[in-house]
């Protein structure tokens, strides 16, 4: 009987903390992501081996950045699925086809048409073009996260890419090789991380609030 009166006054609470567990990790995991996979690994990975270069890549620039690329988008997806798996059922790998696929294709269709930084836009905005039909699924109003996803993932790359420039012409071009690589790449990926983080962050939270309720 003790029971029965303490469980209906503990069940609402059970998925206020599990969405605030998902929300926490969801932002943590993307920042890890990004620092990881972008600002870390990636100037290491995509330069130290093959070296600087110009607009054109040689054949190892082109397989290296590619490497880079496909290490941060594995980094990023089982990041993001690990949090959405406190609520929802979804497999740990759910989508990464789309996303090795598409990102790196929309990274260097950025770059070899309208050049830097257009790659980064173009990159982070697929990622959230993915994310908008991968995660939509799984909310109550898919189309209301559709274009709040969308936008939060332009809105990032926009923002990140704008800070590596700014400090690139404040001094950072002057910076030696690797210091310049890994400052430009630290403010891009983390800037661009935090941004589409706090913004998707309080998307979701409105809907699994709504789901909640249900």
């Amino acid at each position: 009987m003790k029971n029965e009166m303490i469980l209906p006054a503990e069940a609402p609470a059970l998925p206020f903390r599990e969405t605030a567990l998902l929300l926490k990790i969801w932002v943590r995991n993307h920042i890890f992501a990004n620092a990881l996979g972008l600002a870390v690994l990636h100037p290491f990975l995509a330069h130290y081996f093959t070296g600087p270069h110009d607009k054109v890549l040689t054949g190892p620039q082109l397989v290296m950045h590619n490497v880079s690329l496909v290490t941060f988008i594995v980094l990023l997806v089982i990041g993001q699925n690990r949090a959405l798996q406190i609520r929802f059922s979804i497999g740990t790998f759910k989508g990464l086809g789309y996303f090795l696929l598409l990102v790196p294709a929309a990274f260097w269709l950025g770059y070899y048409t309208l050049y830097i930084p257009f790659d980064i836009i173009f990159m982070y905005a697929t990622i959230g073009m993915i994310n908008a039909g991968l995660v939509g699924s799984l909310l109550p109003k898919p189309g209301r996260w559709v274009w709040q996803c969308i936008l939060s993932f332009l809105l990032a790359g926009i923002v990140g890419a704008a800070c590596g420039i700014a400090a690139y012409f404040a001094g950072l071009k002057d910076a030696g090789g690797f210091v310049k690589d890994y400052g430009m790449w630290s403010l891009i990926s983390i800037t661009a991380a935090i941004t589409y983080g706090s913004l998707t962050r309080r998307a979701l939270e409105r809907q699994l609030s709504e789901t909640s309720k249900s």
